[in-house]
């Protein structure tokens, strides 16, 4: 029952007549679905989709075959791995992805070496070209190995990887799918149970729509909420947070987009950050607003090569030959002899 109640919300919602897959379920070669499922995982695909245009664009490399011309599928796999070890990961995030994004807020390691890892076990398989993925495909104790890797234990990215490689028969239930299907059906779902109703959906529907997949349902009702999302009211930060703070918004059940600053950006926003807590102590007087302002501090001094104990000697220094502010003097005049 709860599948006939989907089948009439995809009808009524979706436009299945027409529907048809994204540019990015068209790339040119494999190494750039690899990119984009890894980069996307937690973030506006906006941003994910900057980041595979930055590869292509540094290497000067065809982003997209929507034409599928016959003419693409020539950057390979070794060649990924050859241009991120050749100045490695660090140097890769920051001037060929431009992205320093890590695949978690706790002990996560950057996604541009989650993506390096995962091409690396797709090499050591065999695995070259969307030819190799699409004749060949994975062994299970590739896909185990995969799993292992910092960010990618859930799964999400493996079968995404696969969507986007041009397996028909896969979907990626992200959070934007689950709403749909909860909406629409009353019942909460895990991503595997999401997978089954998605395919009973296209089974009851395919006469009527004969292009239709579960990787096109899949997309059709991401892309459906994720435009309906866009038109909602969604309150603006652009601020520098501490570091556990997208955690505890997922943690309350909301969503939210982030992103990891280049060294550039983030000491300059910490210098912001630092006229933002002294505004607040001086607003306040707390000792809460205080502590904010050390914390920015010591993060200031690590963030410009310092050490908290070459801090330390500089004050200590000073105070020795100055003095501190114990004493409470207020100098009012100095006269000239």
């Amino acid at each position: 029952m709860k599948v006939d109640f989907l089948c009439a919300a995809c009808e009524s919602t979706l436009n299945l007549a027409s529907a048809a897959l994204s540019p990015s379920y068209y790339y040119d070669s494999l190494p750039y679905c690899i990119i984009d499922a890894v980069f996307s995982i937690g973030v506006k695909y906006t941003s994910t989709q900057n980041v595979v245009k930055n590869y292509c664009t540094y290497y000067g490399l065809r982003e997209y075959n929507t034409e599928q011309d016959g003419y693409g599928d020539n950057h390979t796999i070794s060649q990924m791995i050859e241009h991120i070890e050749s100045i490695g990961v660090e140097k890769s995030a920051d001037i060929i992805f431009k992205n320093h994004q890590r695949t978690s807020t706790r002990n996560g390691i950057l996604k541009a070496e989650a993506a390096l890892r995962f091409a690396q076990i797709l090499k050591k398989y065999g695995i070259e070209t969307l030819n190799d993925i699409t004749t060949k495909g994975l062994a299970a104790a590739a896909e185990q190995e995969i799993l292992q890797i910092p960010g990618q234990r859930s799964g999400l990215s493996l079968r995404y990887f696969y969507m986007l490689s041009g397996d028909d028969s896969q979907a990626k239930p992200d959070r934007h799918v689950l709403r749909f299907l909860k909406e629409h059906t009353g019942h909460d779902y895990s991503t595997q149970q999401a997978k089954d109703v998605l395919e009973d959906t296209v089974e009851l529907l395919k006469d009527k729509y004969p292009n239709l997949t579960v990787r096109l349902l899949d997309y059709s009702i991401w892309n459906y909420m994720a435009h309906r999302q866009k038109d909602k009211t969604a309150k603006q930060y652009h601020k520098l947070v501490r570091d556990r703070i997208p955690e505890i918004i997922e943690a309350d059940g909301k969503a939210c987009i982030y992103e990891t600053l280049s060294d550039e950006d983030y000491i300059r926003l910490l210098d912001q950050k630092l006229n933002e807590e002294l505004a607040e102590y001086q607003d306040s007087k707390s000792l809460e607003e205080l502590s904010d302002l050390l914390e920015v501090m010591q993060a200031v001094v690590k963030a410009r090569g310092w050490t908290l104990e070459e801090l330390e000697l500089v004050r200590a220094d000073k105070a020795a030959k100055r003095g501190g502010f114990e004493k409470k003097i207020l100098l009012r005049e100095v006269l000239e002899n």
